[in-house]
């Protein structure tokens, strides 16, 4: 098992991964995400992530297949009359092959980002967990994340 950045090169493994979560989330949230995207719009934005200097894509790899993804974006918020200025690292997708769930790919991922955005200075990481994920809770709350505040909606 090897753990490592994603580059360029890793695009279209990537987007496989995406393809089934999104599939996931598309299934469960109906009303926020979409079905079916196009694997170019997948590409598209995947190659964008991966060059951008505010995320960091790192990937898990078994024999060089690509069987995992965390990706992350690192925020800046200045100073104002409410929050005080920080910055921190945001766990936005976690991404493990359906045949590879259940063998701590996940928990692995995450401790290799935390050791890496410790590194870069990075001192509080936040994660967006849809409610339905019951099993991407429970894997954060393992590795001591705990809730801050709730986003609530209401069908009107």
């Amino acid at each position: 098992m090897n753990f490592r950045e994603a580059n360029a090169n890793d695009v279209n493994e990537l987007v496989l991964l995406f393809k089934n979560l999104q599939d996931m989330h598309s299934e469960n949230v109906t009303n926020v995400f979409n079905q079916n995207i196009d694997e170019y719009i997948l590409m598209d934005y995947v190659s964008k992530v991966i060059s951008s200097e505010n995320y960091n894509f790192y990937i898990a790899e078994d024999e060089k297949k690509i069987i995992g993804a965390l990706e992350v974006i690192t925020i800046i918020e200045k100073d104002n009359p409410v929050f005080k200025s920080r910055e921190y690292a945001l766990i936005d997708k976690l991404i493990v092959d359906n045949y590879y769930r259940g063998y701590g790919i996940g928990s692995r991922l995450i401790e290799y980002a935390e050791k890496d955005l410790k590194s870069r200075g990075i001192r509080e990481i936040e994660i967006y967990v849809w409610e339905f994920n019951k099993g991407a809770l429970n894997l954060y709350e393992k590795k001591g994340y705990k809730t801050i505040c709730r986003r609530m909606a209401k069908s009107i």
